[in-house]
């Protein structure tokens, strides 16, 4: 009647203070589509026209992630899962859905760029798709995610709030994005208190279909996923489900059948217990440790919980721990009050929120930094800040009519509409078709060359478009005897530096200057 926990892989060579190993990227850069190394990568990549690999769907419908056959949780009668960045996309078909979402953009955004600059060879296709979609993914996540998690306030409190135009300048070359083990092994696990038993299946109209998703037959096994319509189905349940109540409640379906063998009765894990040894493990320590670091009052007993955890939830601790030091991070954080318009409370909040600050100033490659080796330009920046989580679900369904604005919100009729997918701003791939010219005004300047395209102005076409500077006129008369008087009068630098010249100048003999009356 034991429940095998396995312990987390030592990440160091010699003795020392354990420490664990990070088997995925710790930035927010896609590594679930991509991988995090270079081997996997390969493996996922198709090495033709900037595209992933993938598995044809049975059911002629858009194509899904590629298959695996060597899985070792795979529990699909086949023994077939789905391969991806991240080992576990195939661990329920809600994840898979997701998954394949993403990997179905990726493979249209390469399509597109390769519509776009023909010329462009496979390795420039997927690099550029794949930048664009981390991106999107930095951006949906920190605009659209973290906001519900704690609330606007607490978005502002910890650093996370976005910029509207222009280039992020809060890089840190010197700072580390490492994920802490709080966040990994405590805080950012939170989400298991939101799982519904059965994941809902909607039809076009979002009607639920039956029967729905049951969570313990399909632990790693996506076999649903090869029914006709079956991802569009569970992306509309999705959004048009609420999730279940953060609180000390977790569904049945992972506390006594993750990952069951249904041929050997109690053969389920239980993850409420599996995070609790995963935190102690990794050397955590107690809930009243982190209400300390995160400035809340350190409780001396179980009443001082009062203030962030309900009085009948501080009375089931008394009666499972001995001393208030003694309570796990994971459920303590799990019990507290919900911040003001979010999901977590103060203390996971604060984990939380420092994590996603360090991963934002922390990387070189963030989608908002000005470094003008990797930016964006300012117009395919703020495109990007358009996307949304519903472009990707209109973008990548086999059949989408309607999609609700806000899709990690529920469907409201005034405050979060269904509305039509061509209402939903969408990525103009146009802005990266690559620029072999640049025309200001009547002239036109290769990429890389200036041109003077009036007496006191230079332009130099640039990859991200025309850079004009004035020029600092040092002669202005023999800045008259190279250009007509037109010319320079009509040109505002010019005017500036040299009218008093043409002011005393005598008659002009050109006649064009004549016919304008100029002397």
């Amino acid at each position: 009647m034991c429940i095998p926990v396995t312990r987390s892989m030592p990440g160091q060579l010699t003795l020392g203070y354990r420490e664990q190993l990070n088997q995925v990227s710790a930035y927010v850069d896609s590594s679930f589509v991509y991988g995090s190394d270079v081997c996997e990568m390969n493996t996922l990549r198709a090495f033709t026209s900037g595209k992933m690999n993938i598995t044809r769907s049975p059911a002629r419908g858009k194509p899904l992630m590629p298959q695996i056959t060597t899985h070792p949780e795979c529990k699909s009668s086949s023994k077939v899962c789905f391969r991806a960045g991240d080992a576990r996309a195939s661990e329920q078909p809600g994840l898979a859905a997701l998954h394949t979402l993403f990997l179905r953009e990726h493979n249209r955004i390469a399509e597109q760029l390769s519509t776009l600059n023909p010329h462009w060879g496979d390795e420039k296709l997927y690099q550029t798709a794949r930048r664009i979609l981390s991106a999107v993914t930095q951006h949906i996540g920190y605009s659209e995610f973290l906001p519900r998690l704690f609330g606007w306030h607490g978005v502002h409190r910890h650093g996370l709030t976005l910029q509207t135009e222009g280039y992020f300048q809060g890089y840190d070359a010197d700072c580390d994005a490492t994920i802490v083990n709080e966040f990994a092994a405590a805080a950012f696990r939170f989400g298991h208190s939101l799982l519904r038993p059965t994941l809902l299946r909607m039809d076009a109209d979002y009607s639920e279909r039956t029967p729905g998703v049951r969570l313990r037959d399909t632990f790693f096994n996506p076999d649903v996923l090869y029914q006709a319509g079956m991802v569009d189905e569970l992306i509309r349940g999705l959004a048009g489900t609420p999730m279940e109540t953060l609180d000390q409640f977790i569904s049945s379906e992972v506390t006594n059948h993750l990952f069951e063998d249904r041929k050997m009765p109690y053969s389920g894990m239980d993850l409420a217990n599996f995070v609790i040894k995963l935190a102690r493990d990794h050397g955590i320590p107690g809930y009243n440790e982190y209400r300390a670091w995160c400035n809340l009052t350190r409780a001396r007993d179980f009443d001082d919980l009062k203030r962030e955890i309900p009085s009948p939830v501080v009375e089931n601790l008394r009666r499972l721990y001995i001393h208030v030091d003694d309570i796990d991070l994971f459920p303590g954080g799990l019990a507290e009050t919900p911040l003001m318009g979010g999901v977590v409370g103060p203390t996971f909040a604060c984990i939380i929120g420092h994590q996603f600050r360090l991963l934002r100033r922390c990387d070189r490659f963030w989608y908002e930094n000005e470094d003008p080796l990797v930016r964006f330009t300012e117009a395919q920046l703020a495109d990007i800040r358009k996307v949304t989580l519903s472009r990707l679900v209109c973008n990548n369904l086999d059949q989408v009519s309607k999609i609700q604005r806000s899709i990690l919100d529920l469907a409201d009729p005034f405050l979060n509409p269904r509305v039509p997918c061509r209402n939903i701003a969408s990525l103009d791939l146009e802005l990266w078709k690559e620029r072999l010219s640049c025309t200001v005004g009547h002239t036109t300047i290769d990429v890389g060359s200036a041109e003077r395209i009036s007496p006191c102005v230079m332009c130099t076409c640039t990859t991200e478009g025309p850079i004009c500077q004035s020029l600092k006129i040092g002669n202005c008369f023999n800045l008259a005897r190279s250009f007509s008087h037109a010319a320079v009068l009509d040109d505002h630098v010019c005017k500036v530096q040299c009218a008093f010249v043409f002011r005393a100048l005598p008659r002009v003999v050109d006649p064009v200057d004549n016919q304008l009356g100029f002397s």
